[in-house]
C-alpha cells in the first residue's frame, strides 16, 4: 500500500440506499489514494435446511427457497456490476475497486466488523436496507456497527447528500479532534467547504435545573466557552489547512443557548445545506463519553437525507 492510500469498505446489502452509499464515495474521496472494497455478506439458506430435500414432505419447498437463494445471489452479482459501474464512471481505476463476497459467518454486522479490522481506513453504508422500515434497519446493522467500531470511522449515507460540504461537530474533546484529523485525511478538498460548529447549551442544562440563573450568570457561562474553545478551533483549522482544505473554506460557528447538540448541529447543516455532518465518539469526560453515544444515535435519525460520520 502506498504511503497516505486508504481503503475505504461499503458495505453492500443490494438496496437503493447501498447505491446512495456508492455514489457517495465516489464524489468524496481521492482517486489518487483510493482503494475500495465492495463488501456484501450473504445470508445462505442453512444447510440444516437443504437437507431436507431428502425428505419428499418438504421437497417441494427446499426447491422454492433453494431457487429463491440463487436467484438473490443473481440479484447481488447485478448490483455489485452496477456498483462497479458506478465508480468506474466517476474516474476511479479498476485495479482500485474489489468486490468481495461471503456467505455469513456469524451475522451481518458481526461480519463487517470483522473485515473492517483488515487494514480499512473507514466503513461506509446505507442508511436502509432493503425494508423501508428505517428504524429497524438502523436498530439492526447501523447501530450495532456504531457500537462495536471504535478502532475505525462509520459513515451512514441516507439519499444523495451534498458532496462539497461538511460540518464537524465540534468541542474541546480528544473525539472531536480525531473527527477533525479524519476528514481531513480522508476527503480533503481545496473546493470542498468545511464548518466547526460548536454547541454552548445553556448553563441550567448542566445542573439539570431550569432558570436557575440570570442573565448575567448565562452571558459570564458563554463568554467562558467561547474563550476556552477559541485555541481548539484554532488548533482544527491549521489540521484541517494542512490536510489539504483552503483557508478561506474553513469555517467556524458558535450556536448558542442550545438545548440539544445533536438537534442544534443537524438544523444548521439542513439551514445551510451541508450534506455531511461528522461527529466526534467520545466526550470531554466519561459521563460524556455516555451521553456523545446518544448525540451520534440521535444525529443519524435526525440526518436522514445526509450522510453522518461517527469517529
Amino acid at each position: 500500500m502506498m504511503k497516505d492510500e486508504q481503503r475505504i469498505l461499503i458495505a453492500i446489502d443490494g438496496s437503493e440506499q447501498a447505491f446512495d452509499a456508492v455514489r457517495y464515495v465516489s464524489y468524496m474521496f481521492p482517486q489518487e489514494k483510493t482503494k475500495i472494497v465492495l463488501f456484501h455478506v450473504n445470508a445462505e439458506v442453512p444447510e440444516s435446511f437443504l437437507d431436507l430435500r431428502r425428505d419428499a414432505l418438504f421437497q417441494s419447498n427446499v426447491i422454492q427457497i433453494t431457487a429463491w437463494s440463487l436467484q438473490i445471489k443473481k440479484n447481488i452479482e447485478e448490483f455489485m456490476e452496477k456498483a462497479l459501474n458506478i465508480l468506474l464512471d466517476a474516474g476511479f481505476p479498476r485495479d482500485s475497486i474489489s468486490i468481495k463476497i461471503q456467505g455469513k459467518k456469524i451475522g451481518i454486522a458481526r461480519d463487517i466488523l470483522k473485515e473492517s479490522h483488515e487494514g480499512y481506513s473507514a466503513i461506509v453504508l446505507g442508511r436502509s436496507g432493503i425494508s423501508r422500515l428505517k428504524d429497524i434497519i438502523m436498530g439492526s446493522i447501523a447501530n450495532k456497527l456504531l457500537g462495536k467500531t471504535q478502532h475505525i470511522p462509520l459513515a451512514v449515507i441516507g439519499g444523495l447528500p451534498e458532496t462539497n460540504k461538511i460540518i464537524i461537530g465540534f468541542d474541546a474533546s480528544e473525539g472531536a479532534m480525531k473527527a477533525v484529523h479524519s476528514i481531513s485525511s480522508l476527503m480533503a478538498s481545496p473546493k470542498r467547504e468545511i464548518m466547526l460548529c460548536h454547541v454552548i447549551r445553556p448553563l441550567g442544562v448542566h445542573v439539570g435545573i431550569r432558570g436557575l440563573f440570570n442573565d448575567n450568570e448565562e452571558n459570564e457561562w458563554i463568554e467562558k466557552n467561547i474563550k476556552e474553545i477559541e485555541p481548539f478551533f484554532d488548533k482544527a483549522i491549521n489540521i484541517l489547512v494542512s490536510g489539504g482544505f483552503s483557508r478561506e473554506n474553513v469555517h467556524k460557528n458558535i450556536l448558542k443557548g442550545k438545548k440539544s447538540r445533536a438537534e442544534a448541529v443537524t438544523r444548521k447543516a439542513e439551514g445551510d445545506g451541508y450534506g455531511t455532518i461528522a461527529v466526534g465518539r467520545r466526550g470531554l469526560t466519561i459521563v460524556e463519553e455516555f451521553v456523545i453515544g446518544r448525540v451520534s444515535t440521535k444525529v443519524l435519525h435526525l440526518a436522514d437525507e445526509m450522510a453522518v460520520w461517527v469517529i
